[in-house]
């Protein structure tokens, strides 16, 4: 399988496993007269850790498979905590008025960064993610597990 359908399958199994957990942990302890009613937490927690073992190995073929682009993908998540960051940052600058003292008062800010450099530089980090992410996509769709 190629990584793509590797990582597809990941969450697939992340979902299942944590389906199988909430199943034994909703029924690991019930009401005498209520055992046998829904699902059998023992089996439940066996297919848990089943599936878990197995998320294990898919995900150690993953990671050594994405050894020669680990450094994209160090990058991709990290440029976009550069953007989500960002994106928050005030640019506020010039003469205003303080809201929560008199309507006499205002208060002088200065931007170390303005709104049109910021706007600037996440439009840079946008293309350079979406750069990632199409050689990502490409070295996923050849590279075999």
């Amino acid at each position: 399988m190629n990584l793509t359908k590797a990582l597809k399958h990941k969450k697939k199994l992340v979902k299942q496993a944590d389906e199988m957990f909430i199943r034994f942990q909703k029924y690991n302890s019930q009401p005498a007269d209520q055992v046998g009613t829904g699902y059998n937490p023992e089996e439940a927690y066996t297919k848990w850790v089943e599936l878990t073992n197995e998320l294990i190995g898919l995900k150690t073929k993953i990671q050594n498979a994405n050894t020669p682009i680990a450094g994209k993908i160090f990058r991709l998540g990290e440029v976009k905590n550069l953007i989500s960051r960002i994106r928050g940052l005030d640019t506020k600058a010039g003469v205003f008025r303080d809201r929560y003292r008199t309507n006499e008062e205002t208060i002088t800010y200065v931007a170390y960064m303005d709104l049109f450099t910021k706007d600037n530089l996440i439009k840079g980090w946008e293309e350079e993610i979406e750069q990632l992410q199409e050689e990502i996509e490409a070295f996923n769709a050849i590279t075999k597990i």
